[in-house]
């Protein structure tokens, strides 16, 4: 019995002394958090000053390793209940602490050596040297980013539900800065070679509109070039889209054997309709040949698209747009006017001038006068734009390629099944600018160890009693305001989709796509009435949690992940 009572008062101690030595290291990582918010998510300033002196994070990242080194931890890793969490802890703190000790100071130098960079050699000319050193950098951070979080996605899963939550949310963090670190770094090492560093380039510019929605953004209403050297951007001539040759596609329609998708939107035949295809590098391939077709066109190097969305978010970014009749655009109200006002206010023949003038100034303002807070901050909203599917990027050199996937500028559809995504992408169906008034909102829900049930809903969000009063350009063939989408169903890789059902009873027909199996249906949608389109999606055992992918929306994305 004595024994028993010794035995059981020193399981005690050693229970308080291992919690308040959880708690220490636990106060010294979230010490590390709330300077690391500073670094990810605050202004370009606030970033470059944490930057400047990583030796807080460094010592508190220390702190709670020492903690976890000493003997109690050591002991604790033995006992056959907790061994395994105690690990898991021990190796994301010791991961971190490479994090602070490696990675954040090679950050920190590559960040600070741009701050101190004379980035503007004059006459709208980028001075490259700083980029070309920055993005050399940036790959070497990027590397050792991705390596340590892998390490913490690869830890088994905690059996105490408090370490499980600690580890859940680290694993989110570090898969969030290594996400935005290799975007950054894309984004860094695309730049030279965009630039022209290493010859001049030219460019095919797709102005697409998404109150005509298209599966990767909306009808392409005009294009243009744009053209670099050395750091010095030259915006050309924008062309309606009445302009361009037609039929010049035709065989790109079917090419992949999924030409059922596409029925009665013209794919191929019209260059406005070259971006149905919700896979951005086919668009690109079709756009290349439309431009080379014109009088005015000819060889491209690769193309680029920008919607309304994008551009109200990239002058937001850079300063405001004034257009030729006066009328001023900036970061608030640039997306309302190219994809609602301008169809009620101007005639046809003016529209496509406006989002001419528009791009065209946008893309301008981007490079000119550069320093290093306007190139993180354009950075930073190219990455969200991309991300969203407002802004693409393909090139036709190979070489350029790796760096643009990396900042997730190429709108590719994926083919990792370990990194699962399913697609929801939208074409208009009858002609008309009704897009603006959809709204979408959806929810991915976890139900099993790799099952998930998407719900998709759209709502036309137009009063019944202003259908009447709008312009029939903007109507068309939407009598009394009803819209009519195509929604294409995509399958993530090496998984399924089953039990599809909309709340308006459209059905779904399958269609195969390049590595993928679709599933489209015609909904109709009445002024003030919403679809939903519900479906279960099974994913490769052991794959990542599922992401859902869409054609852009002109407002927020509103995806909501319960896992």
């Amino acid at each position: 019995m004595a024994l028993l009572l010794v035995a059981a008062g020193a399981a005690g101690i050693f229970g308080f002394q291992f919690y308040q030595s959880a708690m220490r290291a636990k106060t010294h990582l979230n010490n590390v958090i709330s300077q690391a918010k500073v670094i990810s998510s605050g202004s370009t300033d606030d970033m470059v000053k944490s930057l400047s002196d990583v030796s807080y994070i460094q010592q508190e990242t220390a702190a709670a390793k020492q903690e976890v080194s000493g003997p109690l931890w050591g002991f604790a890793e033995k006992l056959p209940q907790v061994s395994g969490d105690v690990t898991t802890v021990r190796t994301t703190i010791d991961t971190l602490d490479d994090f602070a000790q490696t990675t954040l100071p090679a950050l920190s130098e590559t960040v600070t050596g741009l701050s101190d960079a004379n980035l503007s050699s004059g006459d709208g000319q980028l001075n490259m040297e700083p980029i070309i050193a920055a993005a050399r950098q940036m790959s070497a951070v990027n590397e050792s980013m991705q390596k340590q979080a892998k390490t913490i996605q690869s830890l088994p899963e905690p059996k105490i539900p408090m370490v499980k939550n600690a580890l859940d949310q680290g694993r989110d963090k570090m898969t969030t800065m290594a996400q935005a670190t290799e975007s950054l770094s894309g984004l860094l090492n695309m730049m030279p070679n965009f630039l022209g560093a290493n010859g001049a380039r030219n460019y095919v510019l797709l102005a697409q509109t998404n109150s005509e929605i298209r599966g990767a953004g909306g009808l392409v209403g005009s294009a243009g070039s744009v053209s670099a050297d050395n750091g010095k951007i030259t915006v050309g001539t924008f062309h309606a889209d009445g302009e361009y040759p037609t039929n010049v596609a035709v065989a790109d329609a079917n090419e992949q054997g999924d030409g059922t998708l596409y029925n009665g939107l013209y794919l191929g035949q019209y260059v406005h309709n070259v971006s149905s295809t919700p896979d951005f590098p086919r668009v690109a391939t079709m756009a290349q040949k439309f431009w080379k077709a014109a009088s005015f066109g000819g060889d491209s190097d690769g193309v680029m698209s920008l919607d309304p969305v994008a551009l109200q978010a990239l002058i937001g970014a850079t300063g405001d747009v004034t257009l030729s009749d006066g009328r001023v655009l900036n970061g608030s109200n640039t997306a309302e006017f190219l994809l609602s006002t301008v169809y009620k206010d101007l005639a046809v023949s003016e529209q496509d001038r406006y989002f001419s003038e528009t791009a065209a100034q946008t893309v301008d303002h981007l490079f000119s006068d550069m320093n290093t807070q306007k190139l993180m901050t354009v950075a930073k909203t190219m990455m969200t734009m991309a991300q969203q599917r407002h802004l693409y990027f393909w090139s036709f050199h190979d070489e350029d390629l790796a760096a643009l996937r990396s900042a997730g500028l190429t709108g590719e559809i994926t083919n990792d099944a370990q990194n699962p995504v399913t697609g929801v992408y939208l074409n208009q169906m009858q002609a008309s600018k009704m897009d603006w008034y959809i709204k979408r909102n959806s929810t991915v829900k976890k139900t099993g160890d790799n099952t998930y049930h998407v719900s998709y809903t759209l709502t036309n969000t137009l009063k019944a009693s202003q259908a009447a009063s709008l312009p029939e350009y903007v109507t068309a063939n939407a009598k009394n305001g009803v819209a009519l989408d195509r929604v294409m169903l995509y399958t993530p890789a090496g998984g399924e989709i089953s039990n599809i059902a909309s709340s308006n009873g459209s059905k779904f027909t399958a269609v195969q796509a390049p590595n993928h199996m679709a599933y489209m249906a015609d909904i109709s949608m009445a002024p003030e009435t919403s679809v939903t389109v519900e479906y279960d999606v099974t994913t490769t055992q052991g794959a990542a949690n599922l992401k859902l992918d869409q054609t852009p929306t002109t407002g927020d994305p509103a995806i909501t992940y319960q896992y």
